[in-house]
Formats: structure tokens, sequence, C-alpha cells
């Protein structure tokens, strides 16, 4: 049997939509299980859908996941609160409508442990109080040294979010990339850098070396606090998973438009 949690936003809108869905589930037949489900809901915008990957990631491989927008349309968020009714009628297909997205792992690496995170959408080298100095190699090719506030590495989904902020490129859904992208880099005639993105194929792996005191280590909404000195800082796509149902009739592109483009 399948068995559902709703993970929605705090505010009166999608706590009563959260209502109505658990209603209409129940009346399916569907059971609620809110520790190992097989089925999520995220009630809200993008940001639900951050906090539902990090609640659940022990069980992320097992999970199937459909977002309902009660604001405005997000990229994760493809149905709106007004197609409860089609939703839970027609659960037998939403599987069917799944992509399979790998996750962006962060290692932060130290005398004394590994510690490893996990993202959708980025991850993030800072240091807001000093300039940040470090090595990047590509598959330990030695790359650069880059001087300024910071490196990102986004995922194709995430090239979107922060990363196109910061000057990033959009990158096609269809494809598997990390992308490392600089912020406020020093670029003048003792230091320079690549100066733009960098778009690779999903299997490189990005090493991080250098003097990271004070560094602010950050993955999607949230931030790493660290009791010891790192050496190193890797970046890959995770063999971790998650699904992620998109509507068949909803195209990227339109997505795209609607979101960075079209007036209303």
């Amino acid at each position: 049997m399948t068995q559902f949690k709703i993970i929605a936003r705090d505010d009166p809108h999608s706590l009563l939509t959260k209502e109505k869905l658990t209603s209409l589930l129940k009346r399916k037949g569907l059971e609620e299980n809110n520790v190992s489900p097989t089925l999520v809901f995220f009630i809200g915008g993008d940001g639900t859908f951050l906090r539902s990957i990090q609640e659940l990631l022990p069980v992320l491989e097992t999970i199937t996941f459909i977002g309902i927008h009660t604001g405005t349309l997000g990229f994760f968020c493809e149905y709106s609160d007004e197609e409860l009714e089609t939703i839970t009628s027609n659960l037998s297909t939403l599987h069917a409508q799944a992509h399979t997205y790998k996750l962006i792992e962060l290692e932060l690496v130290s005398k004394e442990a590994t510690s490893t995170y996990y993202a959708v959408n980025e991850v993030r080298v800072e240091n807001p109080f000093l300039t940040l100095v470090t090595h990047v190699e590509i598959d330990q090719y030695p790359l650069e040294t880059f001087r300024g506030s910071g490196l990102i590495v986004s995922s194709t989904l995430g090239s979107s979010a922060y990363n196109k902020s910061l000057g990033g490129a959009l990158v096609d859904v269809q494809l598997e990339t990390l992308q490392l992208t600089e912020m406020a880099a020093i670029q003048n005639n003792a230091y320079r850098s690549l100066g733009s993105s960098l778009i690779l194929e999903g299997g490189k792996v990005i090493t991080f070396r250098g003097d990271f005191d004070k560094a602010i280590y950050g993955y999607d909404y949230q931030s790493i606090h660290v009791n010891t000195t790192i050496e190193e800082v890797k970046v890959r796509l995770s063999k971790k998973t998650f699904k992620l149902v998109h509507q068949q009739r909803n195209n990227y592109y339109q997505t795209i438009k609607n979101t960075f483009v079209k007036n209303k």
C-alpha cells in the first residue's frame, strides 16, 4: 500500500491545503506514514521542497516527491492547490511521471574526520571577512588559484537559483552537470582567475584546497558550523538520488520564461 506524508509551509493557505489533501488521500484508502513514506507531498514553494529533502535524507531513495504551490510557481512545485482532485485521482500514473536526480555531495576534510553533506541546488565556500584564497582542481588537475569572496558549485537544477544571481548559466534540466561560479573574484595584473562560470559534465570532482580560516560553508538554505581546521573541500554529484514528479504538460522552457522573462 502507498503510504504518504505531507510537508507544508507554515502559513494558513498551505496548512488548509494540507488538511484538504490529507482528507482526499485517506478517502482513497492511503495510509499516512511520517517516518518512511513512499509518496511525499510538499506544499508551499521550492524552499519547502529543499527542507523536505533534508528531513527525509535517510529514506530518500524510496520516495516520490510531488510539489503543490500555494504562491508563485516554482521549479519544483508543478501542481496548484486547485488540482488536488486531479492529483488524487491519478496517483497510479504519478510514479511514471517522476524524474530521478542526483544530489550534490559536499565533503569537508580535516585531519580528524571527513563530514559529508547533501544539497539539491548548490554548495558554497565563502569568506565574508577576508579574501578567500583557494587552489581549484578538477579531477586532480590544477585549474587555478582563486582569490575573492567565494565559490559556488551548483547542480543542473540549481543553475536557476543562487548560481543565476551570480551571473552563472541556466542549464537544461535534461543534462547532468556541475557548474562552478565565482563570487566577487579579484581580477587584476597580479591575480586572475577564470572570471566566468565553468560547466562540467556530472562525473567530475571539484576540489578546493587552501587556507579556510574564517570560511563559511553552505548548502542550499543551510550553513555549516565547524570547530576544526578544514584542509580540503570536495564536491561531486552523489550516488544518492531523489525522484520528483513533473507534469507531462509542463515545459521547462515555459517555466524559465514565466519565472525570468514574462511580465505579469
